[in-house]
C-alpha cells in the first residue's frame, strides 16, 4: 500500500549553474579588455606622430627633420616604459597585481585624454612640444605596469596545461587596439587638411576617457591572482622585488629582452615607418595608407589565437622557430613590395610580415611568465618586455628612418638590421624553451608538479 507520505514529491535539490565563462577566462577577458584601452591609446599616439604631429608642434623644421623629432618624442614614451615596469612591478609583486593595473589603467586614460585637449606649436610656442613629450612620459610609465599585470592577471588565473591560451588571450589586445586606432582614425583622416588639423587629430585621443571606464569596469569583476593571494597567506612576497630580479635574475632577464626583439619591433616597424614611408616618401593618401594598417592589425589578430592553439598542440618552441623563419623570409620582400610603388603589394608585404611577427607574439608571454618565480614575476617580466620595447621598438621607425638616409633612399638597411633581430630573438628563444619545463614546473605548487607539463 503506498502510503501519502510515499506519494509526496521529493523535493529537488537546487543545482548550481555553470557560468558561462570560468574564472580563468574571465581573468583573460579582463586583461584583453585593459590591454586593448592600454595599446589604443599608444597606437593612436604612434599614428599621430607618422600623419600630424610633424606639422602641428614642428612646424618651423624641414620635412625630414620634423619627421625624425615627431619619431623621437614617440620614442620618449619608450623610454618611460622600463620606469612603470619598476614602478608597477614593485607594487604588483608587493601589493598585488590587481591594484597596479587599475592605477595604470587610470594614468593611461588621463594622459591620453590630456595629448588630445594640447595647444598646437602656433598657439603655445615652444610649450607645446614640451608638453607633448611629458604626456607621451607619462603614456610610457603607464604601459609600462600594464602588460606584465594583465599577462599575470590571466596565465595565474590558468588551470594546468592552458597558460599558453589565457596569455595568448592577451596579446590579442595589441592587434585589437591597432584596430580600433587605425578604424577611429580612419574617418577623420579623410578630412580636409584644416579640419583634420584643426579638430579631427584629436577625436582619437578624447575618446580613451570611455575606454578607460570601460576598462575598469571589466577588471572590477576579477578576483586576484590566485598564485599571489597563496604567496602573500604564506607571507612570502618579496621585500624587493626590482632588487631580487637585478640581482638573482638578469642573465635570464636579458635572454628575455632579446627574445622579445622581433615581436616587439615588427609591430611598430609596420605600424609606424612603413606609414610614414607610404605617405611623404611615395605620396598616397593617408587613408588609403591607414587601410593598409588596419588590415594588417586584422591579419595578426587573426594569426595570434591560431598560433597560440598549435602552440599549445605541437611545442612552443617548433611555433617559435616556425614564426621566426617566416619573418625572416618576409623582411626582403616587404623592402620589395615597399620599392614597388603598388599599394597592394605594399599591403600583402606589410600584412605578411605582420603575420609572422604575431606567430612569435602570441606565445612569447608565457614563456616570459614560466621563467620567472611568482616572487619577482611582475617586475621581471615587465622589465624585460618594457627593455625590448626601449631598445627595439621606440627605435624601429627612427632608427629605420636613418638607415634609410644612411643609404640614399634604400631600404635594404633596414632588412638587414630586422634579419639581425630574427636571429638574436631565434637564439634568445631557443634558450628559454630549452629550460622552460623545468622553470615551469619549479613555480608552480607543490601539488601541481606532478601533473604533464603545458
Amino acid at each position: 500500500m503506498i502510503s501519502w507520505s510515499m506519494m509526496r514529491r521529493t523535493p529537488r535539490t537546487p543545482t548550481r549553474r555553470r557560468p558561462w565563462l570560468s574564472l580563468a577566462h574571465k581573468a583573460g577577458l579582463a586583461g584583453l579588455a585593459g590591454t586593448t584601452v592600454e595599446w589604443y591609446d599608444f597606437f593612436v599616439f604612434s599614428t599621430a606622430a607618422s600623419l600630424v604631429f610633424p606639422e602641428l608642434f614642428f612646424p618651423e623644421a624641414q620635412q625630414a627633420t620634423g619627421l625624425l623629432a615627431s619619431f623621437a618624442t614617440f620614442w620618449v614614451g619608450f623610454l618611460g616604459r622600463p620606469v612603470g615596469a619598476a614602478l608597477f612591478g614593485h607594487f604588483g609583486d608587493r601589493l598585488g597585481r590587481k591594484r597596479s593595473l587599475m592605477a595604470t589603467l587610470v594614468l593611461m586614460g588621463a594622459a591620453t585624454t590630456g595629448i588630445g585637449l594640447l595647444p598646437r606649436y602656433e598657439e603655445a610656442g615652444i610649450t607645446a612640444p614640451v608638453l607633448l613629450c611629458a604626456l607621451r612620459l607619462v603614456q610610457g610609465v603607464a604601459v609600462g605596469g600594464e602588460w606584465g599585470g594583465a599577462v599575470l592577471l590571466a596565465g595565474e588565473h590558468a588551470p594546468q596545461g592552458r597558460r599558453v591560451i589565457l596569455t595568448a588571450m592577451v596579446q590579442q589586445g595589441a592587434p585589437l587596439a591597432s584596430i580600433l586606432a587605425s578604424a577611429v582614425f580612419l574617418p577623420f583622416s579623410r578630412l580636409g587638411d584644416g579640419e583634420f588639423l584643426a579638430w579631427g587629430w584629436r577625436v582619437p585621443f578624447l575618446l580613451s576617457t570611455a575606454l578607460m571606464a570601460v576598462g575598469l569596469v571589466i577588471r572590477l569583476k576579477v578576483p586576484e591572482s590566485p598564485e599571489f593571494e597563496r604567496l602573500s597567506a604564506q607571507r612570502r612576497v618579496a621585500p624587493a622585488p626590482v632588487r631580487d630580479t637585478l640581482q638573482r635574475h638578469f642573465p635570464k632577464m636579458a635572454v628575455c629582452v632579446g627574445a622579445c626583439a622581433v615581436p616587439v619591433a615588427g609591430t611598430y616597424l609596420a605600424g609606424t615607418f612603413v606609414l610614414s614611408w607610404a605617405t611623404v616618401h611615395i605620396g598616397f593618401p593617408r587613408e588609403k595608407v591607414l587601410g593598409v594598417v588596419l588590415c594588417a592589425a586584422v591579419a595578426r589578430f587573426l594569426v595570434q589565437p591560431v598560433a597560440a592553439i598549435a602552440a599549445q598542440r605541437l611545442g612552443v618552441a617548433r611555433i617559435c622557430a616556425l614564426g621566426l623563419a617566416l619573418y625572416l623570409l618576409g623582411v626582403p620582400l616587404a623592402v620589395l613590395a615597399l620599392g614597388s610603388g603598388s599599394l597592394v603589394w605594399i599591403a600583402l608585404g606589410v600584412c605578411g610580415l605582420e603575420s609572422a611577427s604575431a606567430v612569435v607574439y602570441a606565445v612569447v608571454a608565457a614563456l616570459l611568465v614560466d621563467a620567472f618565480p611568482v616572487q619577482v614575476r611582475y617586475t621581471a617580466i615587465s622589465l624585460a618586455q618594457q627593455l625590448a620595447g626601449v631598445v627595439f621598438g621606440g627605435t624601429a621607425p627612427a632608427l629605420a628612418q636613418a638607415l634609410v638616409a644612411a643609404g640614399h633612399g634604400s631600404l635594404w638597411l633596414v632588412a638587414l638590421y630586422q634579419a639581425f633581430l630574427a636571429v638574436l630573438s631565434a637564439s634568445c628563444l631557443l634558450a628559454l624553451t630549452s629550460v622552460r619545463p623545468a622553470a615551469a614546473a619549479a613555480a608552480r605548487p607543490r601539488r601541481e608538479v606532478t601533473n604533464a607539463p603545458e
